[in-house]
């Protein structure tokens, strides 16, 4: 940018053209008054970024499957200790971390950033010292020899890690498994366990950064209502290009959860072989986590903003220009105090408040081998989400309030609330289910996939009802043959030819597209496979 002013302010041939582009026949294309390619290379540059990470470790593990001898079995064992070095550097380019600054010669402005439409970027560096210890038991409680009415056998397996950080202190965590067989074909299994993710050290070192944040002005969406130039909230189009300034944060605490589980496994022995052989399983589990690190993210800014501007008072963390004589004629009559645009808003990462997910997944497979017909493979797998909270934190909470209170318009978007069960990427129910029959060379193959229906809570109706996202299955469909050995050159190739979303299904509509967390956007395509083993 710099060279570029200074490069507007040449009188000579070799200025470079603002006003180029586009022709008098054809306005939408080409150029025909192009800038000198000497101006274009007096503005352009190439930019580096040079990142560096290493890791330095040092470990030391022992197993053994017989440490000692219990009434059901040897115990074994396996533990280690390890000591780590980690560290994290990101170089960036002068013209982006503050070395080359941009001042403007006309406003005296500055901007740390002296390329155009490249928001800056600090250097960062961090590094970390990590040592742990880990031991781990298999317990063989109970054995098929020791003949104990209803337990055919049980066995544990009880674990713990510890591992102190050099940037944030010492973290401990246990883990307790069982498998419990009641009788042959029936097996009872849990696990408790408790995890820990360490924040990264972009996350705890990142000097402020600067992202594009386009959000939709509340205050101004709000003064287009007021003023009748749009009839509803969901019309508004005053969207804010805004720096979003993010920061790391030293003081951040590691990510803790708690995992627990219970399932039931069943291998129905009695069902005679000429049936197949079938198992069923049922797996209840639950994860309670906290201290999750993130961001706050623009929009509740932007909104309590909204919220602050209508009482009087302002969000620190956002910063707006000041206010110029379009903004005051732009709120004229609305009965808001004028304010100037959105020039940046102010995030840094932090721990969360806890979520809470509870699921229940349901398996089934049978399998049917040696019938005159071909051998048969098919499974049915459902995953059903029961719960998945998180709460939102007083900030939010605040929002919710204000927007129940009339504070702020019942259609201003928020982020989700207590419970994100069937919101946005997280369907109450993922079904999926396969079929494989082969006989001989031949084989053919089938797959569905279902999601149920889910709400966008990101787009409201009039009535600050979400968006409804439909349910979808689609079908997947291979035929596949396998050359023999006595094929010459064809020998131990297969060729497949299949079909994908053979209905042809297209991903259900969201007020952006399509959720990609759910959805590929692919129709009906076929492919044909061909490999070959040497």
């Amino acid at each position: 940018m710099t060279a570029l002013q200074a490069n507007l302010a040449l009188s000579t041939p070799d200025a470079y053209n603002p006003f180029s582009g586009g022709c008098v026949n054809d306005t939408s294309y080409g150029d025909c008054t192009p800038s000198s390619q000497a101006a274009i290379d007096a503005i352009t540059t190439d930019l580096t970024r040079v990142s560096k990470t290493t890791l330095a470790l040092w470990d030391f593990k022992i197993s053994r499957p017989d440490v000692f001898t219990l009434p059901g079995g040897p115990v074994g064992m396996a533990l280690g200790v390890e000591a780590r070095r980690e560290t994290q550097r990101d170089d960036r380019d002068a013209d982006l971390d503050g070395t080359n600054i941009f001042r403007d010669s006309v406003s005296g402005d500055v901007s740390q950033s002296n390329i155009a439409a490249v928001s800056s970027n600090p250097d960062t560096y961090g590094k970390r010292e990590v040592y742990s210890a880990y031991v781990e038991f298999a317990v063989p409680v109970v054995s098929p020899e020791m003949n104990i009415p209803l337990v055919r056998s049980l066995d544990l397996q009880l674990a713990g890690r510890y591992e102190h950080y050099s940037d944030f202190g010492d973290v401990a965590k246990p883990k307790i498994a069982m498998a419990w067989d009641v009788i042959e074909g029936v097996r009872i299994r849990g696990s408790y366990s408790e995890g820990f993710r360490a924040p990264n050290l972009e996350q705890t070192n990142a000097a402020q950064y600067g992202r594009l944040s386009t959000n939709n002005d509340y205050i101004r969406c709000e003064a287009d209502l007021r003023l009748g130039r749009i009839t509803n909230f969901n019309q508004c189009s005053q969207p804010a290009s805004a720096s979003l300034l993010v920061s790391g944060n030293p003081d951040l605490k590691p990510e803790e959860s708690t995992n627990q589980s219970i399932g039931l496994v069943l291998q129905p022995w009695f069902i005679p072989e000429q049936f197949g052989r079938f198992t069923f399983t049922v797996d209840r589990w639950k994860i309670e986590q906290e201290k999750i690190v993130g961001l706050l993210g623009a929009q509740p800014n932007v909104v309590l903003d909204y919220l602050n501007i209508l009482q009087g008072a302002r969000n620190a963390n956002v910063n707006r220009s000041a206010v110029t004589a379009d903004d005051v004629a732009f709120f004229a009559g609305s009965g808001i105090t004028p304010v100037g645009q959105i020039v940046s808003i102010q995030d840094q990462f932090i721990n969360l408040l806890p979520q809470t997910v509870e699921g229940l997944d349901i398996g089934m497979q049978w399998r049917l081998r040696g019938t005159p017909w071909g051998n048969f493979r098919a499974s049915l797998n459902a995953a059903h989400l029961i719960t998945f909270d998180r709460s939102p934190g007083p900030l939010v909470d605040s929002l919710f309030q204000a927007r129940q209170a009339g504070q702020i318009n019942a259609n201003t978007p928020l982020p989700l609330s207590q419970t994100l069960l069937a919101r946005n990427g997280r369907p109450e129910w993922r079904v999926t289910g396969s079929f494989t029959w082969s006989q001989g060379p031949w084989q053919v193959g089938a797959f569905t996939q279902y999601n149920s229906a889910v709400t966008e809570t990101g787009f409201l109706s009039a009535q600050g009802d979400p968006w409804q996202v439909d349910s979808q299955i689609t079908a997947n469909l291979y035929g596949q043959y396998e050359f023999g050995k006595a094929a010459g050159l064809a020998s131990d190739t297969t060729i497949r030819v299949g079909a994908r979303n053979i209905t042809d299904e297209q991903p259900p509509l969201t007020s952006s597209g399509y959720l990609g967390a759910l959805y590929n956007p692919y129709g009906r395509y076929w492919y044909v496979n061909v490999s070959k083993t040497f």
